[in-house]
């Protein structure tokens, strides 16, 4: 947090127009001859200090300072002149202006009892080379103290276009949301705070927020969105898309309804919302009927979800997710194919076989034989079990291939560190594990988009995709708006 006695911060650079002497300017902008330069004029006057405070003025810091001066919390002030020092030196180098500045600064608010600390930084390099001055005033604002240290005010009104570039860059990333940005137009004795700061932060947000909006990161994107200032409809949709990533299917509503006031989201929301219903009853189904009754309606839109949401953390490179949401997709995919061919009740909370199941299991004597010949328990409901029910359906030989194939992920997801072992995972372990059964190209994303398509499980699958999109577009809009 911030010191509530930290001073204020002043940074502001010194260019050859900083400094008069009886009203004049010391520059010369074409230095012919033996006229000494502003580097030696300004030597020469430091050197020379007796009667001299009188005579000379700051009509860029000057103005600044009395502002600032009457800003909250500016009892104390800390004045941070950035001045040129090259090697060898250049005969514009502000070095002597600025410690001039510093020693007239210091005697002429001291003596009306101000408390003021001046100090100069020394920029050992061409002010005319972008890259030489962000490196210099970057080491510079990096030997100052933290943010946290008080506020900071950034004159951009003297320097080279070079040094106010990297002074905006570089206060921007060490100070943040603490610093504001002033200018003082020509002939003018009021600075103009500037916008500039946060329109910058503004601008790298929506930045960041598009990054994670793209690779499917909607509760990242929705902080940034947020602070962004976007509109409220706008962060709470990607807010929701977040929860609902996360099966947290109550929180998404909730998110999601707050979209529905703003005319600019609602459509989006409803239909949003549409989806959330039909999976929350999907759920409510499952959880009272299941195991009861055969109920594969509702098991189709939480199949979609989940290829769903297998494909965001595909695509996001998050395998150990990856494989943890396969294995439950896999016995999920198992279970509604028995229930959709079979008609058996073969869902269960526990893994143990339902009164239901073991009805319908005792009214077929010729399945009990060839399930004991292979040593399967009916009475747990297995993959093995499951895999062997869909055995005698010709329908779903092609599916039982891929899950079969997928089968050997799921394993391997026991020896890692989401299953039962402490093995990394990685794309490359993944792929070359399902390759060794299903072939060198195989990819087992696109062997589960292939099996959703086949199966058709519904549009829904494809729903971050259609929201990325429709958020993406949503804030052109809204951008385009604000110019």
């Amino acid at each position: 947090m911030r010191d509530a006695n930290a001073p204020l911060t002043l940074l502001a650079c010194v260019g050859n127009s900083d400094l008069t002497v009886d009203g004049a300017f010391l520059v010369t902008r074409e230095h012919r001859g033996s006229a000494p330069s502003f580097r030696e004029r300004t030597r020469e006057l430091f050197a020379s200090a007796a009667g001299l405070s009188e005579r000379l003025d700051a009509p860029l810091l000057r103005p600044l300072l009395a502002w600032a001066r009457g800003r909250p919390g500016a009892q104390l002030l800390r004045v941070v002149l950035l001045a040129t020092d090259q090697d060898p030196p250049h005969q514009q180098d502000t070095v002597f202006a600025a410690q001039l500045l510093a020693r007239w600064l210091t005697e002429r608010f001291t003596s009306t009892g101000d408390q003021i600390e001046v100090i100069v930084r020394t920029l050992r390099a061409n002010p005319a080379d972008y890259d030489q001055m962000y490196r210099a005033i970057g080491q510079v604002l990096r030997q100052l103290a933290p943010a946290t240290a008080g506020p900071v005010l950034v004159s951009l009104t003297a320097g080279t276009p070079a040094m106010t570039f990297a002074l905006t860059v570089h206060a921007l990333d060490r100070f943040g949301s603490e610093c504001s940005f002033v200018y003082l137009p020509r002939n003018s004795q009021r600075p103009q705070e500037l916008r500039l700061r946060r329109l910058l932060q503004r601008a790298a947000s929506l930045a960041d927020a598009r990054r994670e909006l793209e690779r499917g990161e909607f509760g990242r994107a929705a902080l940034l969105l947020q602070q962004a200032g976007v509109p409220r409809s706008i962060w709470r949709m990607a807010e929701a898309a977040d929860h609902r990533v996360a099966y947290h299917f109550e929180e998404a509503q909730s998110s999601a309804r707050q979209a529905l006031r703003d005319p600019r989201t609602r459509p989006l929301a409803q239909e949003f919302l549409r989806e959330l219903d039909e999976l929350t009853t999907a759920q409510r189904i499952l959880q009272e009927k299941g195991g009861n009754e055969p109920v594969p309606h509702a098991c189709e839109p939480l199949l979609a979800e989940m290829v769903a949401n297998l494909r965001l953390v595909w695509q996001q490179e998050r395998e150990a997710d990856f494989l943890a949401r396969l294995c439950r997709f896999h016995e999920m995919m198992l279970r509604w194919l028995v229930e959709e061919q079979l008609g058996a009740p073969v869902h269960t909370a526990t893994g143990e076989a339902t009164p239901a199941f073991r009805n319908w299991w005792r009214s077929r004597p010729e399945l009990q034989r060839q399930a004991a010949a292979r040593n399967l328990n009916p009475e747990r409901i297995t993959r093995p079990l499951l895999d062997f029910l869909l055995a005698s359906i010709p329908a779903v030989r092609r599916d039982r291939e891929i899950l079969a194939q997928l089968n050997r992920l799921t394993q391997f997801r026991s020896q890692t560190f989401v299953g039962h072992g402490f093995l990394g995972v990685r794309r490359d372990d993944i792929l070359a594990l399902y390759r060794e059964r299903a072939g060198p190209n195989a990819d087992p994303m696109q062997d589960i988009e292939h099996l959703a398509r086949r199966l058709q499980l519904g549009s829904q699958a494809d729903w971050p995709e259609r929201l990325r999109d429709a958020l993406l577009q949503l804030l052109d809009q809204w951008e385009t708006e604000q110019h």
